[in-house]
């Protein structure tokens, strides 16, 4: 019989979607350094949890940032 594997989910890395300004994400976006403001797109990015302090970080795009001056 095969052994089963599970994946605890509150450890695993995971990306999310959504629009606007969310309490508890980042505020601003990691390529072009610019606010995340109200009715734009952003994809957060989560590490997996870090298994000596039991701690994630998180990072924050724009949906479609280049990342440039402009």
């Amino acid at each position: 019989m095969k052994k089963q594997n599970a994946i605890d989910a509150m450890r695993a890395a995971f990306t999310a979607f959504g629009v606007g300004v969310v309490k508890g994400n980042p505020k601003k976006c990691i390529k072009c350094r610019k606010p995340i403001k109200r009715g734009e797109h952003w994809r957060k990015d989560t590490s997996a949890q870090d298994p000596t302090y039991l701690e994630r970080y998180s990072v924050i795009q724009h949906a479609n940032c280049e990342g440039g001056n402009g």
